[in-house]
C-alpha cells in the first residue's frame, strides 16, 4: 500500500514537473517570439530615419514576415500597434515596399486590426493601410477585394467608432479614390454610399476628405458619368458654402475635375445650376479658393460655345476681370486664361468689351512672366484681337507699345518654343515692322 502511494505521489509530482518544463518552453518560446518582433519593430524603425529603407536587409532577417506576423490576434495588443506602425514606416520606402508588404499578407490582417475596440491598434492599423495605398496606389483593387469597403461602411455607421478614426478612415478613402487605372475601381456603388455618409458629417476634415475622395475619382468618362448620375453633386454645390474655407476649396475641386468630360457631361453638370454658386467664391478672400474657380471656369469653357456663352449669361465675367487685376500672379494668370478661352470664338462684341475693359496691358504685363502657356496664350488673344478688325488695330498696337511689351514680343520671335516664336514674329511682321 505505502508503495503504491509512493509511486502515485511520484507519478504525480513528475506530471507537475512535466507541466512546469512546457509551461517554461511555452514562456521561453513566447519570450523569444517577442525579442524577434522587438527586433523586427526596432530594426524598422532605425530604418525608417533613413530615406528609403534596405529592402535587402529586411528580406534577409524577414522583418516584414515577422511584423505581419505580429498583427495576429494571439499578440498583444501592444505589439500589433506597434508591429503595424512599423510597417507604416517601411510602407513609406516606396511602392516596392508597400507591394512585398502587402503580398505578405498584411491587408487583411490589417482590415481586422482597424475594427479593433482598441483606439490605438484601431488608428495604427488604419495609418498603415493609408501609406500603403499612398505610396502603392496599384493596391487599390487588391485592398477593396479584401472587404475594405463594407467593412469601412459599418465602422462609419457605428455610432461607437470614435470620430479620430472616422476621419482616419476617410484619409484612407481618399488615397483608396486615387486611380492610376483607367477603370472606375472595383466596388463603386460601396464607395458613393460611404461617400454619401462622410459628406453628411459635421467634422471640417472628414467632409474635406470625402470631397477630395470625389475629385480623385472623377477620372475618365466613366467615371464621371457614375458620379454626375449619383447624389453626390447636389451636396457639394451645398457644401460651396460651408463655413471653412478647406471645404469650400475641396469642393470646387471636385467640381472642377467632372467639368473635364465630354461635351454632355459639362452640359449635365450645368444643368445643377452651378453658377450661382460659384459666383460668390470668385469675391473669396482666399485667393487659392479664387483660382480654383478660375481653373473650374476654364474647364467648362473648354467645352462648346454655349457652355462659353452661359458663363457670360451668368454675369461671370466682370468677376473674372476684377481676378486679372489682382496683385497675385498665379491668379492673374488662371483669369487671363480664363478670358483667352471665353474668347476663342473671336466675338468681336466680347473682344471690343474686353478691350474697353482694359484687359491689354494686363495681358501684356504677362508676356514677362515665366510660363510657356500663359505667354502663348497671351500672344494668341492679342494677335486675334488685332486681327479680328482692322478699326481696332491701331488702338491695340498703341497699347502694345505703351506698355512697354513690344520690345518683349521682339525678343520672343527667337523664343525656344515654335509655337512661341511663330506668333510673335507674325504679330511684329504684320503689325510693327
Amino acid at each position: 500500500m505505502q508503495k503504491r502511494k509512493r509511486r502515485f505521489l511520484r507519478k504525480g509530482q513528475n506530471l507537475m514537473m512535466l507541466r512546469a518544463i512546457r509551461l517554461e518552453k511555452a514562456k521561453k518560446a513566447e519570450q523569444q517570439k517577442e525579442l524577434t518582433i522587438s527586433n523586427a519593430i526596432t530594426r524598422c524603425k532605425l530604418a525608417s530615419a533613413e530615406v528609403i529603407p534596405d529592402m535587402d536587409e529586411l528580406l534577409q532577417n524577414n522583418t516584414i514576415g515577422n511584423l505581419v506576423d505580429s498583427l495576429g490576434r494571439d499578440n498583444k495588443k501592444k505589439i500589433r500597434a506597434e508591429a503595424a506602425d512599423a510597417l507604416a514606416h517601411i510602407a513609406s520606402g516606396s511602392s516596392e515596399h508597400s507591394n512585398l508588404i502587402a503580398k505578405a499578407g498584411a491587408v487583411p490582417r490589417l482590415i481586422r486590426l482597424f475594427q479593433s475596440s482598441d483606439p490605438e491598434v484601431s488608428e495604427k492599423g488604419v495609418l498603415s493601410l493609408g501609406n500603403l495605398l499612398h505610396f502603392a496606389p496599384n493596391l487599390r483593387d487588391f485592398i477593396i477585394s479584401h472587404g475594405f469597403v463594407q467593412k469601412l461602411i459599418s465602422s462609419i455607421q457605428d455610432k461607437n467608432t470614435p470620430t479620430v478614426i472616422v476621419a482616419h478612415l476617410t484619409w484612407v478613402l481618399r488615397k483608396l479614390c486615387i486611380s492610376p487605372q483607367p477603370s472606375p475601381p472595383d466596388d463603386v456603388a460601396g464607395i458613393l454610399q460611404a461617400l454619401k455618409i462622410l459628406l453628411h458629417k459635421q467634422e471640417a476634415k472628414i467632409v474635406e476628405d470625402s470631397l477630395m475622395a470625389v475629385r480623385n475619382l472623377a477620372h475618365g468618362s466613366d467615371m464621371i458619368q457614375i458620379l454626375l448620375g449619383s447624389e453626390v453633386v447636389s451636396r457639394i454645390l451645398y457644401l460651396l458654402d460651408h463655413d471653412d474655407a478647406m471645404v469650400q476649396k475641396a469642393a470646387v475641386q471636385a467640381l472642377r475635375n467632372l467639368a473635364c468630360g465630354s461635351e454632355e457631361q459639362t452640359q449635365e453638370l450645368l444643368k445643377n445650376n452651378i453658377f450661382p454658386h460659384v459666383s460668390a467664391l470668385m469675391s473669396h478672400t482666399d485667393a487659392d479658393i479664387r483660382n480654383q474657380v478660375l481653373w473650374l471656369l476654364q474647364n467648362i469653357a473648354d467645352g462648346n460655345h454655349s457652355h462659353r456663352q452661359a458663363i457670360m449669361s451668368a454675369g461671370l465675367l466682370p468677376k473674372i476681370l476684377d481676378n486679372l487685376k489682382a496683385d497675385a500672379i498665379p491668379l492673374k494668370c488662371a483669369a487671363a486664361l480664363t478670358i483667352t478661352m471665353l474668347a476663342i470664338d473671336k466675338d468681336k462684341n466680347l473682344l471690343c468689351y474686353l478691350m474697353r475693359q482694359g484687359v491689354i496691358p494686363e495681358f501684356c504685363n504677362l508676356l514677362f512672366y515665366e510660363d510657356t502657356e500663359v505667354i502663348w496664350n497671351m500672344l494668341h488673344v492679342l494677335s486675334t484681337m488685332l486681327e479680328v478688325d482692322p478699326l481696332f488695330t491701331a488702338e491695340v498696337t498703341g497699347i502694345i507699345e505703351w506698355s512697354g511689351a513690344l520690345n518683349n514680343i521682339k525678343m520672343l520671335q527667337s523664343n525656344e518654343n515654335e509655337q512661341i516664336s511663330q506668333v510673335a514674329r507674325k504679330i511684329i511682321s504684320d503689325y510693327f515692322s
